[in-house]
């Protein structure tokens, strides 16, 4: 296969002018040329992965179906240095206007970035140019992409990730307890996970709820007021409001929930052993708990696991996470991380659009949902499906989007968040064990976090003059 590395000024000229006709903020209704049966294109595609692993997961089979468009791989790896001080926007674009790539494979906030700064060619147009099918995609991927882009839409997703709530049915059954259902809060989940408690002894007793939070108190904390549409920062990104009433019952809702022995805690590690051994381990797959909150990407370790363990795997099924009392569809639980869109600047614009297209539509989908990339689940809706007929739905109900609290966390430094992590979580076990009140613990919080994140947004604002000024 070809490669060639440089895209020449002229042609950089010449999309500048398509762009001008074709993409004005307005959504000017211009068409973009079809390629011509044997018309050659090279397009070169920016991706967060190697070369060859990128051609697993989506060059070779577009290749094989557009043989015509040569794609070339502009893989971040290595070529972008991150550190505390790295701008990362900074980074980007510099990487972005160096190698000219014609699509871009980017994260939501960096499609919202650079959709907002004008980079990124808008695909309204065209979409219903080539009559492409965005309703066969589920519409909460739709929304929570265009949450970002002021209700246009800039790229595609083909996959989508999203937590829930898995529950061991057969431990349910055996114990007596009612099934989880959709819907439910947390506050319900939580008395659920104590009817465990109560049965069998300490040492071979099941538990009623492990998390994925590496046994945290305080990312349990964060995970209840996310629900609750808590935020710990002000809007600006500049003031902790960790000493606040509603953080203060969330927390004591966490609190509890680890006090009356209902959430599994262990620092236990696998270390050797066959696969069969390290799935038996597992709390949820060994019964030791009865339900947890796992992702999309659980779902592979589960059939995994089936297939090794047979017999002795439980029945399983799963339902969505726990939601706020006062907006219970406003779940928000799907990421979308993996959006494929067409640089504003490329040259080869209708080239770009058949590759994000492809990616993007039915053929892609139908082919990869058996085996989607990197733990994530197909976006569209016919393929979303499981063949024992379990709840696959609990991933995406709800509605989604940009939510205030994640708005005002944008503002908030990178390295901040290191340094608030150990001391919540330090207080907060001393709160958890008796030895401090739960309000000394918050205000303890909210005053060491306070000067932590004073300091990171000055080093902040340092670093950007800094680097202004070279």
């Amino acid at each position: 296969m070809k490669r060639r590395t440089t895209i020449g000024a002229a042609a950089l000229a010449a999309a500048a002018a398509v762009l001008a006709g074709c993409n004005a903020a307005g959504g000017d209704e211009k068409k973009l040329k079809q390629l011509g049966k044997d018309e050659q294109a090279t397009i070169k595609v920016m991706s967060t992965v190697d070369e060859r692993y990128f051609f697993q997961l989506y060059g070779a089979l577009f290749s094989a179906k557009y043989p015509n468009i040569d794609v070339q791989v502009a893989s971040t790896q290595g070529a972008i240095k991150y550190g505390p001080d790295t701008d990362y926007n900074k980074e980007l674009y510099r990487f972005i206007d160096e190698q000219k790539p014609d699509v871009l494979l980017l994260t939501l906030d960096q499609y919202e970035k650079l959709a907002e700064e004008g980079r990124l060619y808008e695909l309204d147009s065209v979409i219903k140019q080539d009559k492409f099918d965005l309703n066969g995609i589920l519409p909460s991927v739709i929304e929570t992409i265009k949450s970002r882009s002021g209700a246009r839409l800039y790229g595609l997703a083909p996959g989508f990730s999203a937590q829930a709530l898995f529950y061991n049915k057969t431990l349910f059954d055996s114990q007596g307890v009612p099934h989880p259902q959709d819907g439910m809060t947390w506050e319900q989940t939580i008395e659920l996970a104590k009817r465990f408690a109560s049965t069998g002894s300490e040492a071979n007793r099941p538990y009623g709820l492990s998390l994925n939070t590496r046994d945290s108190v305080f990312r349990f904390i964060l995970m209840l007021g996310t629900t609750k549409g808590l935020s710990y920062v002000d809007p600006t990104g500049a003031t902790l409001t960790l000493k606040s009433d509603g953080w203060k019952r969330t927390a004591q809702l966490a609190l509890d929930a680890f006090k009356s022995k209902a959430i599994y805690q262990s620092d236990q590690q696998f270390r050797s052993g066959t696969m069969e051994d390290y799935y038996r381990q597992d709390p949820f797959i060994g019964g030791k708990t009865a339900m947890t909150i796992n992702g999309t990407y659980f779902i592979d370790s589960l059939k995994q696991a089936k297939a090794l363990l047979k017999e002795s795997m439980p029945q399983w099924d799963l339902v969505s996470l726990p939601a706020d009392p006062g907006n219970p569809e406003n779940l928000a639980t799907i990421s979308v991380n993996q959006i494929f869109a067409v640089n504003a600047q490329s040259a080869n614009l209708r080239a770009a659009w058949e590759f994000v297209k492809y990616v993007g539509g039915d053929e892609y989908a139908r082919v990869t949902s058996k085996s989607p990339a990197m733990g994530s689940m197909t976006s569209r809706i016919a393929y979303l499906k499981d063949p024992e007929g379990r709840n696959i739905e609990a991933f995406y109900k709800g509605k989604s989007g940009m939510s205030s609290a994640s708005k005002a966390l944008s503002n908030v430094p990178n390295s901040f968040i290191g340094q608030l992590y150990p001391i919540a979580e330090a207080e907060f076990k001393e709160a958890l064990e008796g030895k401090k009140s739960l309000d000394d613990a918050l205000q303890t919080i909210q005053d060491k976090g306070q000067v932590e994140l004073t300091k990171a947004k000055q080093a902040q604002e340092q670093s950007k003059e800094s680097q202004e000024s070279k």
